[in-house]
């Protein structure tokens, strides 16, 4: 069984303006793994890469190498390296010597280091691990002095539901939920029959009674249910804000203890590699700089490229320069920032192979930043499905493929045919008033008879029979030649099914739809949020 390498430990990323990138997250990343962040532009998967690089800082939660938290530690303590999507050459400089580098500036351990310097450079670490020790037990008697009145105030939350249902709400989330309610009460009656001075009692009134800590207490009798859940929904609202503040500023003041705890946990190693740059360390000669160069020129397909500038070589070329100036300073984790997104189909194609050949080469890991579902799949051996920041699911290409949790991951990694259905038991759904059989799901456990579900079928898992002859027939609409295949697009019941096939099949024609038991995934059909406490309807 692998270690865990690489832990990205409830990790967050909150921007001073409020907005939040990465939410929450946990990945555990194998040594030599290649893993792929998945998902569409702004989900967050960037600012992971970065914050793994050391470009970003999280707001909370910890980056664990080998169990020490490395994300307080500069770019140039890392043991990483990221390739760019735009190739961030140096433009003045030759294929050569952008590829060497990061060389220059390189130490190597010297061979023969005498027995004073080992004594004193040990005293050094035991000393600075001393210190770390102490100065770590004081910043975690504090952390756990501020994590109580972090609670005090969290048991404020539990004690009222209202309060409860709306803790995780925003400001920006608020306002968007409160015009909804406006919209709401406006559509019903036309215009809106709350009075702003209504609002400002409200106002007034809740600046006195936060003082004794006591919720809202409103007489709504003489409001309809529409005005009730705006009146609600702004009392509760205004009760939270000021309990918000103080957990913020207690969080805040976690935050730098992380920090500093974080700093102190790699102290003593911090304190050795000073000694060591300085009394048993050396730079790397001309000939050792031009050994591992010529490696690395012949490992990306560079030779007799070595003289061109960055303005006399194409896209893919200028990539595979990019790729051999990372590598070359041998990192533990090479970081690719959608270094293919802006090669065409061919060069892509070619990339891929390569750097799919170089990660058996080297065995290093790789962690590999995209938006293309196809290059996941064909590179990988675990992705990290994201959306809005969260985490959607994290797999083999197989399972994620195969097996996906939730519509949204179904819907992103390739095409999916979507029925609606109901769950009869472990082995049964129920699809147009027909029983259909599937093979049994884990995720299925605790179903309940008859909930609404999800059924997932791939257009390659779509079988076409004779009329009549499979469970249900449907009209072609549509068939498009693919090259090996044809992509054929059916209309059931005005929905669009999806089919892929090698046999050609006439537009307009009936035929009969079927799939074996293992082309069916079923997933529980997502509920849409309702607030019970601020929902007029």
């Amino acid at each position: 069984m692998k270690k865990n390498y690489l832990v990205l430990e409830n990790i967050s990323k909150t921007y001073d303006d409020g907005y939040q990138a990465v939410d929450k997250i946990n990945i555990k990343i194998n040594k030599g793994d290649f893993i792929t962040i998945l998902g569409p532009s702004g989900c967050g998967k960037t600012t992971i890469l970065k914050m793994i690089a050391g470009f970003e800082f999280p707001t909370t939660g910890k980056i664990l190498l080998n169990n020490i938290d490395i994300k307080d530690l500069p770019i140039n303590k890392r043991p990483t390296s990221t390739v760019f999507q735009d190739y961030a050459l140096f433009p003045n400089m030759s294929v050569y010597k952008n590829i060497t580098y990061g060389l220059k500036i390189m130490r190597k351990p010297l061979k023969n280091i005498s027995v004073q310097e080992k004594k004193k450079r040990e005293k050094i670490y035991r000393e600075a691990l001393k210190d770390s020790l102490s100065q770590t037990k004081k910043l975690i008697r504090q952390q756990k002095l501020i994590q109580k009145k972090i609670n005090e105030y969290d048991q404020i939350y539990n004690r009222y539901p209202e309060l409860k249902s709306i803790k995780h709400m925003r400001y920006a989330q608020y306002i968007n939920r409160y015009d909804s309610l406006l919209a709401k009460l406006e559509n019903k009656f036309g215009s809106t029959r709350i009075k702003k001075k209504s609002f400002i009692n409200i106002k007034l009134f809740f600046s006195k009674i936060f003082n004794k800590k006591t919720p809202p207490k409103l007489n709504l009798k003489k409001y309809n249910k529409y005005e009730q859940a705006v009146i609600k929904l702004q009392a509760w609202y205004r009760f939270k804000t000021p309990i918000d503040r103080k957990i913020d500023i207690l969080k805040f003041k976690n935050f730098k203890i992380e920090k500093e705890i974080a700093y102190w946990a790699v102290y003593p190693d911090v304190m050795y590699e000073k000694f060591d740059d300085k009394f048993t360390t050396r730079k790397l000669t001309k000939k050792e700089i031009e050994n591992r160069a010529n490696k690395m020129i012949d490992l990306v397909g560079l030779k007799g490229f070595e003289n061109k500038y960055p303005d006399d070589l194409s896209g893919g070329m200028k990539q595979r320069v990019a790729l051999a100036r990372s590598l070359v300073i041998e990192p533990e984790i090479l970081l690719l920032d959608e270094p293919l997104s802006a090669l065409d189909a061919k060069v892509r194609v070619q990339m891929q192979k390569l750097l799919r050949n170089i990660h058996e080469k080297l065995k290093i890991t790789f962690i590999l930043v995209t938006h293309d579902q196809e290059e996941a799949l064909t590179l990988s051996n675990k992705i990290v499905v994201m959306d809005k920041g969260k985490i959607k699911q994290i797999g083999s290409p197989k399972l994620v493929y195969e097996e996906p949790e939730s519509l949204y991951v179904a819907k992103f990694i390739g095409s999916a045919n979507i029925f609606d259905g109901k769950f009869i038991d472990h082995k049964t759904v129920l699809l147009n008033n027909k029983k259909i059989n599937f093979l049994p799901q884990n995720n299925l456990n605790n179903l309940d008879n008859g909930k609404e579900v999800n059924i997932i079928i791939r257009p390659e898992d779509i079988k076409i029979v004779e009329k009549n002859k499979g469970f249900f027939n449907t009209s072609i609409r549509s068939v498009i030649y693919k090259g090996e295949t044809y992509l054929i697009s059916c209309n059931w019941k005005g929905k669009s099914i999806l089919i892929k096939t090698t046999e050609k099949y006439n537009r307009d024609s009936m035929i009969g739809i079927s799939w074996n038991l293992d082309a069916i995934h079923v997933i529980p059909k997502e509920q849409i949020y309702k607030n019970e406490f601020f929902d007029p309807i």
